[in-house]
């Protein structure tokens, strides 16, 4: 007889898994926010509720966050609650550039991957600028494109995926610090940007 052939199943991470893992690896790298569970309310749909010590950082991250995700014909709904329960809604209203760099101050201070924002105008129009450190963000995901089949982005650009690239019309530039030869990151005088940036 023959030998059967064995067939060899590729296991990849579903996206739901890798945007919670980005959820996780992010926002969720800091001492006063804790990530729950992704729990699965119907057959294409999600959630995961952060808890948020403190309301103003948690209406701040509300604010910030992408709280409707949809990835093909999947749907993530992410909820935000303080940590005696109550949930958050974002800030109603118009918000300008000086007012989500404000956000972003409070929603990221205790964060160990935020570094700083700073507003700038070009062409008349401003734009807000999060600056995140130098880091690469990691964890397993099954990913077939990697050696150790990992996830791995710079970390401005897993906050990019799951915060929102726009408010009140003004765009987010979400940036990474620079890193000079040794060790730090790159800042003007008295640690303002360089170039007409605001640091705030």
């Amino acid at each position: 007889m023959p030998s059967a052939r064995k067939e060899v199943r590729v296991s990849l991470a579903p996206p739901e898994i890798t945007y919670f893992n980005e959820i996780k690896h992010s926002v969720g790298v800091d001492p006063l926010v804790s990530v729950g569970p992704l729990r699965q309310v119907s057959g294409s749909e999600f959630s995961v509720t952060l808890t948020v010590k403190g309301l103003r950082k948690a209406k701040a991250l509300a604010t910030l966050l992408v709280l409707n995700k949809t990835l093909d014909n999947l749907r993530i709904r992410v909820r935000v609650r303080t940590s005696d329960g109550q949930s958050v809604s974002p800030i109603a209203g118009s918000l300008t550039p000086l007012q989500i760099a404000k956000l972003y101050r409070t929603a990221f201070r205790s964060n160990k991957l935020f570094c700083f924002v700073s507003t700038k105008a070009i062409f008349a129009k401003i734009y807000v600028y999060p600056v995140f450190k130098l880091r690469i963000v990691q964890f397993p995901n099954d990913d077939l494109s990697d050696f150790y089949l990992n996830y791995n982005n710079v970390a401005a650009f897993v906050f990019r995926d799951v915060l929102r690239n726009s408010i009140s019309r003004t765009s987010i530039q979400f940036s990474t610090a620079l890193k000079r030869r040794g060790s730090g990151v790159q800042r003007g005088k008295r640690g303002m940007l360089r170039g007409k940036g605001e640091r705030v």
